[in-house]
């Protein structure tokens, strides 16, 4: 009996095969699981209506609003059999009549956090079968719970009722939805007069004004009986202001195809329970404070916090709220918040107070490793210019507000190449960097850097000599370079150098290569030349002297 308690309601739920306790959360929630009723906060209205085979067709109109710190519902379902022929006790026609049934049902949902939903409904069924008339009332019992932003549990006990008349049931699903618009739902039912079955659905916003969906269900009826087919649910819906209109098609195989179809929306935007509240704290005690708030986006305007550092705000459409915090001996915070589901939402703001930072900095040459007199301009949350102390090199800068901060240091000397950087100055800490200049047209000696006898191999102390040198490469990236290798006189002559002149190439190109893959440097900032033993710096007639012309160069080109 009441067959119409059974009969799916609203063409999105049908269209996702049935796939709602979990998902719900329009104004048909009172039919598929009440708890959907804590994510409505406006008046609402819905109707529907259901075109079905054999002249069966159904009506369902409802109406919602906010009330008791939740969502109230009202619905009214109305199912009709035109033309049954009517046949006495001896086998005489009577004529055709029109059979009807009916649900009136009154559901509440509520939050009673930002994560869980209950509700309850109570209803009254009536079926008028011409000769005998029935009269029952039942109850649904509803829970949906919040994993996370993206994933949703439900549960209904529906039409339970001390008739045995009433078709109860017990349905429990999980929901997934991104922001992106995809939507896809699992439900499992299991039916009083019936056996089990599940369904599944999927649901993508295709745009702002047109949701697609699809689905499939394994029951109530038997799929082996009606076709493959019959199990399947697809449907669109469009939306355009406040009004909705949806559509959904479900082929029942030998029995035919059915259609659904509704228009719901908003009649007016009323007090409702969707709110945020605002805590302002110090981000290190955790004390709260007295703070100014400036809002944009959803919600907009200037507001103060209690005493107590919090801003409770009702009635916050969904979207992004942008917050703006100032407060007496901190710095300005920006943040923000997404409002994306009705209910109570919270948000934290630490602010930090301003502890300066300190940073000191050394300029050498990069030849000689001495100090320099410099000038340092800096630009950053403070800007000005500093000279260093020629004899030691260094300079100080004290109470410097903490952020990123660019560095340009020049040279007392105008044949220095200027070097700029960026540098991060923290909260009350000191910070320390070493800065080396080179010349215009300079060379430089990679003391340490030492070859294997008669080839281009480098020794394992020659790495941090050229280490060195890639640092200077990454400081002063404007810089091109010719890394110049050198030998004595003694000639050498071998299958893979002939003479001193592809050997001396051989180990500058090493030099460069090295330099290229370790520090990833442009390889035209890089060019490698051997000049042999044609430019001395120490007279070859001593093993030392000899020892100091096998060197690798660094020149500045430009």
């Amino acid at each position: 009996m009441y067959p119409l308690l059974k009969i799916g309601v609203g063409p999105r739920p049908v269209a996702l095969g049935e796939t709602y306790v979990a998902l719900a959360d329009d104004i048909t929630s009172s039919y598929w699981n009440t708890a959907g009723l804590a994510y409505l906060d406006e008046l609402q209205f819905f109707v529907s209506h259901h075109e079905w085979f054999l002249d069966i067709r159904d009506e369902y109109i409802s109406l919602g609003m906010p009330g008791l710190g939740g969502y109230f519902s009202l619905s009214g379902m109305y199912s009709s059999i035109k033309n049954v022929e009517i046949w006495n006790s001896n086998n005489m026609p009577l004529g055709t009549q029109t059979l009807w049934s009916g649900v009136l049902d009154i559901s509440h949902g509520r939050s009673i956090n930002d994560r869980l939903g209950l509700g309850f409904g109570l209803k009254v069924a009536y079926e008028d079968l011409y000769e005998e008339q029935f009269v029952d009332a039942a109850a649904d019992i509803g829970a949906q719970v919040s994993i996370n932003d993206h994933i949703r549990l439900g549960t209904a006990l529906r039409n339970l009722s001390y008739s045995l008349d009433i078709p109860a049931d017990i349905k429990a699903g999980a929901c997934y939805q991104d922001l992106n618009g995809f939507t896809i739902g699992f439900d499992l039912t299991i039916p009083s007069d019936n056996i089990l079955y599940v369904s599944t659905g999927v649901e993508y916003d295709f745009n702002e004004y047109l949701k697609l969906r699809g689905g499939w269900r394994s029951g109530p009826y038997d799929i082996s009986e009606l076709g493959w087919i019959s199990g399947f649910t697809t449907g669109i819906g469009l939306h355009f202001g406040g009004l909705t209109f949806d559509y959904a098609f479900v082929p029942y195989g030998k029995l035919g195809l059915t259609h659904r179809v509704a228009l719901h929306g908003t009649l007016c935007t009323i007090q409702g329970t969707n709110s945020l509240c605002i805590t302002v704290m110090d981000g290190e005690t955790y004390e709260t404070l007295k703070a100014s708030i400036s809002l944009s986006g959803v919600k907009q305007g200037i507001f103060e916090t209690s005493v107590a550092g919090m801003l409770d705000l009702k009635n916050v459409s969904d979207g992004w709220l942008f917050i703006n915090t100032f407060a007496t001996g901190y710095p300005e915070k920006y943040d923000s918040v997404y409002i994306w589901e009705s209910g109570k939402h919270e948000k934290n703001i630490l602010l930090f107070t301003i502890k300066p930072g300190i940073f000191r900095g050394i300029v050498y040459d990069a030849a000689t490793k001495k100090p320099i007199g410099a000038s340092s301009v800096y630009k950053g949350p403070a800007y000005g210019k500093i000279d260093n102390d020629p004899v030691a090199g260094s300079f100080v800068l004290k109470n410097l507000p903490p952020g990123i901060y660019v560095f340009d240091i020049s040279g007392k000397d105008p044949l220095y190449i200027s070097q700029a950087c960026s540098i991060t100055i923290d909260r009350g800490k000191l910070t320390e960097r070493e800065f080396y200049l080179v010349k215009k047209r300079e060379k430089i000696v990679l003391s340490g850097v030492n070859f294997e006898t008669g080839k281009a191999e480098l020794k394992e102390e020659s790495y941090s000599a050229l280490d060195a040198a890639g640092r200077i490469l990454l400081e002063n990236p404007d810089i091109h370079v010719e890394l110049a290798g050198h030998t004595d006189p003694r000639e050498i002559t071998t299958a893979e150098y002939p003479s001193n002149w592809e050997l001396s190439f051989a180990r500058a190109e090493v030099v460069r290569q090295y330099l290229i893959d370790k520090f990833n440097i442009d390889p035209a900032r890089l060019s490698a030349r051997g000049y042999a033993d044609t430019q001395p710096i120490a007279p070859n007639t001593t093993a030392q002297g000899m020892a100091q012309n096998r060197r690798t160069e660094f020149r500045i080109l430009d």
